[in-house]
């Protein structure tokens, strides 16, 4: 048990939790939401009761496996679709998606599980995956209660009122709004450097709204405005002893550019450059990833006390960087923003590169909500008096209003997503036939939505239905043979349900199959350069083409968007190479993607694989097939449960 002083807001929080309260927590990043989770979880263990902790990426869910591990030996296990490590056990670390599959098919599963433990609960609001979070909370067995932790709820009352109309269970709200260590902002702007918010506008160097000058940057082409420059940031945060640093950059190739640029500088001196040049040697001979070229690239930056981290690095070269930064040997990393989320890596400094990103269909200014997300990294407990925050500012990019507004402004509420995908309204279908009409009722999307919405999200499950219906997925209001496939086949339903349904999939050998599952699951980056494919990968191209004409085209003709995911054949020669047993290290010659995508998207393909392997609508050749193709893929660096294993 930890034995030193709670803040006033942990002490409630766990205080109603004992009292069989379901608690919402909202409090800044840092202030210490996880050592609520931690009672919570001994309370259980206490009780002979069991915990089901999720979180919304696998990094984080890895994380949390190794350090509850070390905290609860024997007593924790994990399950996110490429690992599945003790799942019996008392402690049960799932991703969110996980979490809502099983308790659609197998609530069974949950009768010892008395508390789950959603971690980034505002994740809900997320475009992509939110919808994931609200059908998990509505689905929720009711003998089970919730700890939903977020350092970015500013609608909790309206979020609270929504749990307590569609659960039985009293839910208390905790709200603490102190960071422990309070931030300072910084502003290097023109190549100077502002030590207050109120210093920059008095300057006159950012116009007041470029919204209202919709010609200023085309009329500012050759203002002379200085560029922010690395060198000079730096020198400064080293003179104002503000290091270690996280700096924020939204592209990969940005945060390998930035580190090649900051190698002008040594941090470390003789005995802490020979320490982590040691440590680095036995990580990555203990990851067998000496021949990565990121490894390559990576070690005389960390000789000096550099580093970056994004999602194109190997997994398991990742976990290296984020063990070198814990101790504190790293003096600068520069990393995309998937290290700040739930990641414990705090800093004494936050350098935002730019105060804009892609946000999946359109490029915009940070939310107040993601830039405190990160922010809240710098300062760290019990070390620091306060933590710095410094933010590039280009003129040119930004204007006053827009900055003061992500940084003064309120946090956006969280906004339901709510778009329910074919298996999980197929499985719903499963349950409760024609009354899958009555849970929309109990959505966060029709507790927010004016009239006119609630119509539109209904109108839409009916075209999906019609659809599932059209297409045969149900048949005399049941699921026929080939839905039982496509409702363990989450996101990819229709494709593999039609592939199956024309014998296509049974037909296919097993390095066919691996290269269709990775091309199915394969998602293309902006502006990505097409492979050349060989005549055996443009043959199958064909064939496949028109099952996805078809799907799209019924699609289109009930009016329901997002399309179907389409194949995109970028991973076809890497993944027939890896299949007849290349190292890993010779893909980069056939293949544009990122190392680190390469295994993601692997992964995934063995998911969808088990996925399809769970069905009884199989035959035992496939199955056997799937077993096989399996056994020659999930090998060396694509084997997540040999990586987490290992130990650090």
């Amino acid at each position: 048990m930890n034995t030193f002083k709670l803040d006033a807001f942990q002490e409630e929080a766990i205080e109603y939790a004992r009292k069989n309260h379901s608690v919402i927590v909202s409090a800044p990043t840092g202030a210490g939401k996880t050592l609520i989770a931690e009672y919570v979880i001994q309370d259980c263990m206490r009780n002979n009761k069991g915990v089901i902790y999720t979180a919304p990426i696998k990094a984080l869910s890895n994380q949390k496996f190794r350090d509850f591990s070390r905290k609860y030996p024997e007593c924790v296990g994990i399950l996110t679709g490429d690992v599945s490590i003790n799942r019996e056990a008392p402690i049960l670390i799932m991703t969110t998606e996980i979490f809502r599959n099983a308790i659609l098919v197998e609530p069974k599963e949950f009768e010892n599980r008395e508390w789950v433990i959603f971690d980034e609960i505002h994740y809900l609001d997320d475009i992509e995956r939110g919808t994931v979070w609200e059908e998990a909370i509505i689905l929720l067995p009711s003998h089970m209660k919730m700890l939903a932790l977020s350092a970015t709820i500013s609608n909790i009352d309206e979020f609270v009122e929504w749990l307590n109309k569609i659960h039985t269970f009293p839910i208390k709200a905790i709200v603490e709004t102190q960071r422990p260590v309070p931030l300072h902002f910084f502003f290097q702007c023109n190549n100077q450097f502002f030590t207050h918010f109120k210093k920059l506008k008095k300057s006159g160097v950012l116009r007041k709204n470029l919204r209202k000058h919709r010609d200023f940057a085309a009329k500012n082409v050759y203002t002379p405005f200085k560029p922010n420059r690395l060198y000079t940031l730096i020198e400064y945060l080293e003179n104002k002893n503000a290091l270690p640093c996280l700096c924020f950059s939204f592209s990969r190739r940005r945060c390998e550019e930035l580190a090649r640029e900051a190698s002008y500088f040594a941090f470390l001196g003789p005995q802490e450059k020979k320490q982590i040049v040691e440590l680095f040697d036995q990580l990555v001979r203990k990851f067998d990833i000496a021949s990565s070229p990121h490894t390559s690239f990576l070690f005389p930056l960390i000789k000096k006390g550099i580093a970056y981290h994004h999602a194109g690095l190997l997994p398991s070269l990742k976990e290296i960087i984020e063990q070198l930064f814990t101790t504190g040997l790293i003096k600068l990393i520069f990393t995309t923003e998937t290290f700040a989320l739930g990641i414990n890596m705090p800093a004494r400094t936050v350098v935002f590169d730019a105060l804009s990103k892609f946000y999946g269909r359109y490029h915009g200014y940070l939310k107040t909500r993601d830039f405190y997300q990160m922010a809240g990294r710098a300062g760290r407990r019990g070390i620091d008096k306060e933590g710095y925050v410094f933010s590039k500012i280009a003129p040119q990019a930004i204007d006053l209003l827009s900055l003061e507004d992500i940084i003064y402004g309120e946090y956006e509420p969280i906004r339901s997503q709510l778009n329910s995908c074919y298996a999980t309204i197929l499985n719903l279908y499963k349950i409760m036939g024609e009354k899958i009409y009555d849970i929309y009722p109990r959505t966060f999307s029709f507790h927010q939505a004016k009239i006119w919405q609630k119509k539109e999200t209904l109108d839409l499950l009916k075209r999906k239905l019609t659809l599932l219906e059209d297409l045969h997925y149900i048949t005399g209001h049941a699921l026929s043979w080939k839905a039982d496939l496509a409702s363990k086949v989450y996101s990819f339903e229709l494709p593999i349900g039609e592939l199956f349904e024309n014998g296509y999939l049974e037909n296919l050998d097993e390095e066919n199959l691996f290269i269709t599952i990775a091309a199915l699951v394969y998602e293309p980056r902006k502006g990505e350069k097409k492979p050349r494919l060989s005549k055996r990968v443009k043959r199958l191209k064909r064939d496949l083409n028109p099952f996805m004409r078809d799907i799209h085209r019924e699609e289109r003709k009930q009016r329901i968007y997002p399309l179907s995911k389409k194949f995109y054949f970028h991973l076809s020669e890497a993944s027939r190479m890896w299949f007849e047993g290349i190292h890993f290290s010779r893909l980069n010659k056939v293949s544009y993607v990122d190392e680190g995508e390469i295994v993601r998207y692997f992964r995934m393909g063995i998911q969808v694989m088990r996925e399809i392997y769970s069905s009884q609508t199989i035959s035992k050749d496939l199955k056997n097939k799937i077993i096989n193709c399996i056994k020659r893929i999930n090998r060396d660096v694509v084997d997540a449960e040999k990586q987490l294993r290992q130990e650090i």
